[in-house]
C-alpha cells in the first residue's frame, strides 16, 4: 500500500502543505493548482516557468545568427544569468562561451532593458568582438546601440566612440582603457562580463574601477573603498558586506572566464567573492583521456626520441627530467634539428615559440618535467598537442644538506622511503612529517632565506626560525638513518627507492608524479565535444624510478601502463587525428551536437555530508566554488558532465510532533506530516516550526527550508539530479525525501549507491 505524505510548508511554488501525490506528479499543492491543468499565474514555479519563456526567445535568437542548436553547458549558463546570478563560466575549448556572451548581451540590452560592460584583454579582441557584436545586433534586427573603444581606432574614430559611450547600451573595450578613461569609468552598468580574467585580477585598479561601475548599492560600494584604503580591516569589512547582502538584494551581475590559473588570495579577490558569492580566478582542472606507454630504449636517448618522433609525427612535447639538467634539453634541440625535425626548447615562456608551435611552423617544444615549467602548466592547446614523450622517468635529485633544503621534496622523499624505516625511528619519522607539512606554503624566497640562515647560523624570525629548526631536525634524522646498516639495505634491495652515491653522499631520486600528471595532461583536455584522446610514451633510464611513479600515481589516478610495442600504433594515431579534427570544427563553430559521441550535460550531484562533497569534487581537480545562502556547491568537470556538487547535511525533514500522534494522523490510513529541520545553533536542539528561540536562549537556527530551496533552484537550471545519499536506511529516507521535493523542478533524477568514496566508485555510479 502507498503511504499518502504530507510536507509542512513546502509546496515549492507558495510555500504551503503539499502531499506526495502531487510532489510526485511535478505539481504544486492544491491551493496553487485546484485542477491539475490549470496554469500557474504567481509564485516560485511560476517564475521558472517565465525565465523558461525567456531561454526559448534567447534559443530562438541563437539559432537564427549561429544556424545551429544550443549546447546544454550554454543552455546552463543562459538559465543561470537569466536567475540574474553572478559566475564563472568553466569553459572547455569550443564551448562557444564568447558567442553566448555577445548574444546575451544583445538580448539583455534589447528586451531586459540592461546597460552592459564587455572587458577583453587586447585590443585585437575587442575590435573582433565589437565587429561580432555589430553582425549580429544587424541579422537580428534589434538596434541596440553599440560602442568600442580600443588602441587601434585613429583618433577621429576613439572620439566618435567616446562620444557614444553616453548612450550605448553595451560598451566593450580593455581592462587599461576602463582605468584611463574618465568618460568610460565614470558610467554606470548592470553587467559586467569580463574575458581573460586573469589579466583583469593582477591589475588591483581595473577592479575598483569595476565595482565603482557597477550599479551596486552605496553602502557595499564605500566599504569596499574604504577596505582598498586601509580605512576599515578587510574582515570586519567583508563582514559588513555579507551583512548588507542579507537585507538588500545585488541587481548587478559579474560574469568572468578565461581563468588559466589559480590566482592568490589578494584584497580584491576576497572583496569580488564576497559581493558575488563566487570563486573568482580558480583554475578549472579536466579529466584525462590518455593512453600511458612505457618503453625501453635499446639504443641512445636521443636517437630513441628521433625515433619515435618521425613515427608519430607532428603535434609533441618533450618532458627533460630535471636531473638530466636544462643541458640535456639544448643539446637534444640541436640533435633533433640536425635530423630534420622542426622543434624548439621552451624553457622559459617564449610567445613567439607558443605561436610558431601552434600554427605548425615546428613541430614540437622541449621543456622541463617539473610542475612549474612553463610547458607543463601554460600551454592549451587542444587542436595541436597530440603526443608526449618524457625522456626518462619524471624525477628530481635530492639531496641532504643545508644548501638544499627544500620540504615539499623532503616529503616526497620521506613518503619514498618510508618502508624501509624501521619501528625504532618511526616516532622520529612522523614528527618530522608533521613539521614539515607546515611548512609546505613557504615561498621560493623564503626557503631561500632559510637556507641562508642555515649556512650563516643566524637567528631567523617566526614561520622562518621554526623552518630553520625543522631542516636541522631532518638532516640530523637522516644521517641517523643512512648509518644504520639495516636501513641502508633495505633501502638498496626496496624496488621503489633509487639511492645513488656522489662524491661520498648519498642522492636519492625521487620520481616526480605530480609533473607526471600534468605534463602528459597537456595532451589530453576536455572540449565541448568530450574528452580528447591522448599519448604519453615515457623512456624508462631508471627502473626503480619508474617502479616508484608507477606506485605513487596510484594514489591518485587508476593509470594501465602499456608497453609501446604491444599496442597498435597506427590506430591510436587515428583515434588521436579524429579527436583533434573535431576540436577543429568545434573551434570555428561548425561542430553540432548530433556529430559527437559525447554530449555533455549539466547535473546536480547530492550527498549527505560537506566533506564527501570536497573529496568528490577534488577527485576531478580543482573546483570553483559558489555560495547560495551559506550554502557550498562546488563545480567541477567529471564523467563527461558539469557537476554541481554539495549536500543535504543529513535530514531534510523530520516528524511534525504539532500532528496527530507523534507527527502521524491516524485514521482508516496512516498520514505522516513531516517538516523542514529546524535546529539550534548553540545546543543543537531540534525545534518545531513555530518556536522563536531554543531552551538554552539561544535565537538563531540551522533551518533546513532554505537549503531544500536552494536545492530546488540549482535543480531547475541542470539537466539531470543525481541523489548520492548513503546506502543505508537513513540515506535511502533522505534520498526519498530529496526525489519527492525537488520533483517539480526536474523531472530528471536518479539515485546511485556507492559504498566507498573513490574515485573509481564515483565514476562507476
Amino acid at each position: 500500500m502507498e503511504i499518502k505524505i504530507i510536507y509542512k510548508n513546502l509546496c515549492p511554488n507558495c510555500g504551503r502543505n503539499i502531499s506526495s501525490e502531487r510532489l510526485i506528479k511535478g505539481l504544486a499543492c492544491e491551493f496553487c493548482l485546484p485542477k491539475e491543468t490549470d496554469e500557474l499565474n504567481s509564485g516560485f514555479l511560476s517564475k521558472i516557468e517565465e525565465r523558461n519563456k525567456k531561454l526559448k526567445d534567447f534559443e530562438e535568437l541563437f539559432e537564427r545568427v549561429i544556424k545551429g542548436k544550443m549546447w546544454a553547458l550554454q543552455i546552463f549558463w543562459v538559465r543561470r544569468f537569466l536567475e540574474g546570478e553572478s559566475f564563472a563560466l568553466i569553459a572547455p575549448t569550443g564551448s562557444g562561451k564568447t558567442t553566448i556572451q555577445i548574444i546575451l548581451s544583445l538580448y539583455t540590452a534589447k528586451y531586459l532593458k540592461k546597460r552592459c560592460l564587455i572587458i577583453l584583454p587586447t585590443s585585437l579582441l575587442v575590435h573582433e568582438v565589437s565587429e561580432k557584436l555589430k553582425k549580429f545586433n544587424e541579422e537580428l534586427d534589434l538596434n541596440v546601440q553599440i560602442a568600442s573603444y580600443h588602441s587601434l581606432l585613429s583618433q577621429k574614430e576613439k572620439m566618435k566612440e567616446i562620444e557614444k559611450i553616453d548612450y550605448s547600451e553595451i560598451v566593450v573595450t580593455t581592462h587599461l582603457s576602463v582605468m584611463k578613461r574618465e568618460e568610460i569609468n565614470r558610467k554606470i552598468f548592470d553587467i559586467a562580463f569580463i574575458d581573460d580574467v586573469d589579466s583583469f585580477l593582477k591589475r588591483s585598479k581595473a577592479i575598483r574601477f569595476v565595482l565603482r561601475m557597477l550599479n551596486l548599492p552605496e553602502k557595499i560600494k564605500n566599504i569596499a573603498e574604504n577596505i582598498f584604503e586601509n580605512k576599515i580591516n578587510q574582515k570586519e569589512g567583508i563582514s559588513e558586506i555579507l551583512k548588507i547582502k542579507e537585507g538588500e538584494n545585488i541587481n548587478s551581475q559579474l560574469i568572468v572566464s578565461g581563468a588559466t590559473q589559480k590566482v592568490k588570495k589578494t584584497k580584491s579577490i576576497a572583496i569580488l567573492n564576497s559581493i558575488f558569492g563566487f570563486s573568482i580566478g580558480l583554475k578549472p582542472e579536466f579529466g584525462r583521456n590518455i593512453l600511458d606507454c612505457f618503453i625501453y630504449s635499446e639504443n641512445t636517448m636521443k636517437e630513441k626520441i628521433l625515433d619515435l618522433v618521425k613515427k608519430i609525427g607532428s603535434g609533441f612535447l618533450i618532458f627533460i627530467p630535471m636531473d638530466k639538467g636544462s643541458q640535456f634539453a639544448l643539446e637534444l634541440e640541436n640533435f633533433l634539428l640536425e635530423n630534420g625535425i622542426k622543434v624548439k626548447s621552451f624553457l622559459k615562456p617564449d610567445k613567439k615559440s607558443f605561436e610558431d608551435f601552434k600554427n605548425g611552423v615546428i613541430d614540437g617544444l622541449i621543456g622541463m618535467a617539473t610542475a612549474k615549467s612553463p610547458l607543463v602548466r601554460g600551454i592549451d592547446l587542444p587542436e595541436r598537442i597530440r603526443y608526449a614523450i618524457f625522456s626518462g622517468v619524471p624525477k628530481f635529485i635530492v639531496r641532504i644538506k643545508v644548501e638544499n633544503f627544500h620540504p615539499t621534496r623532503w616529503l616526497m622523499l620521506l613518503n619514498n622511503i618510508q618502508p624501509a624505516i624501521k619501528d625504532i625511528y618511526k616516532k622520529d619519522y612522523e614528527n618530522l612529517v608533521t613539521d614539515l607539512s607546515k611548512l609546505k606554503s613557504l615561498t621560493k624566497e623564503q626557503i631561500e632565506e632559510v637556507r641562508n640562515g642555515l649556512v650563516e647560523n643566524k637567528t631567523l624570525k617566526g614561520i622562518l626560525e621554526f623552518a630553520k629548526n625543522v631542516a636541522l631536525k631532518g638532516i640530523e634524522f637522516f644521517k641517523k638513518i643512512m648509518e644504520d646498516e639495516d636501513v641502508l639495505k633495505a633501502i638498496k634491495e626496496s624496488p621503489t627507492i633509487s639511492l645513488g652515491l656522489e662524491k661520498d653522499e648519498y642522492i636519492f631520486l625521487v620520481s616526480d608524479y605530480v609533473a607526471y600528471l600534468q605534463a602528459s595532461g597537456r595532451t589530453s583536455r576536455l572540449y565541448v565535444g568530450g574528452i580528447t584522446k591522448g599519448l604519453s610514451i615515457v623512456i624508462i633510464d631508471e627502473q626503480k624510478a619508474f617502479n616508484s611513479l608507477k606506485k605513487d600515481l596510484g594514489y591518485f589516478e587508476e593509470i594501465e601502463w602499456k608497453d609501446l610495442n604491444e599496442i597498435d600504433i597506427q590506430k591510436v594515431i587515428e583515434e588521436i587525428n579524429e579527436d583533434r579534427k573535431k576540436v577543429k570544427l568545434a573551434t570555428e563553430g561548425k561542430l553540432k551536437i548530433e556529430e559527437t559521441k559525447i554530449y555533455l550535460k549539466t547535473r546536480l550531484f547530492i550527498v549527505e555530508s560537506p566533506t564527501k562533497v570536497k573529496t568528490i569534487a577534488r577527485f576531478f581537480g580543482k573546483p570553483s566554488k559558489k555560495k547560495y545562502d551559506g550554502v557550498d556547491v562546488y563545480e567541477v568537470f567529471g564523467a563527461n558532465s558539469l557537476l554541481m556538487i554539495t549536500a543535504s547535511k543529513g535530514h531534510i525533514t523530520d516528524l511534525s510532533l504539532n500532528e496527530g500522534l507523534f507527527g502521524i494522523e491516524v485514521n482508516e490510513t496512516f498520514i505522516p506530516y513531516f517538516k523542514p529541520i529546524k535546529r539550534c545553533l548553540n545546543c543543537g536542539n531540534e525545534m518545531e516550526e513555530e518556536e522563536t528561540s531554543c531552551v538554552c536562549g539561544n535565537t538563531k537556527f540551522y533551518d533546513s527550508e532554505i537549503r531544500i530551496e536552494i536545492l530546488r533552484k540549482i535543480a531547475s537550471l541542470v539537466d539531470e539530479v543525481i541523489i548520492g545519499t548513503d546506502p543505508d536506511s537513513e540515506g535511502e529516507k533522505i534520498g526519498f525525501d530529496l526525489f519527492l521535493l525537488l520533483k517539480p523542478l526536474n523531472g530528471n533524477i536518479k539515485r546511485v549507491r556507492f559504498h566507498e568514496v573513490t574515485k573509481r566508485e564515483i565514476l562507476k555510479v
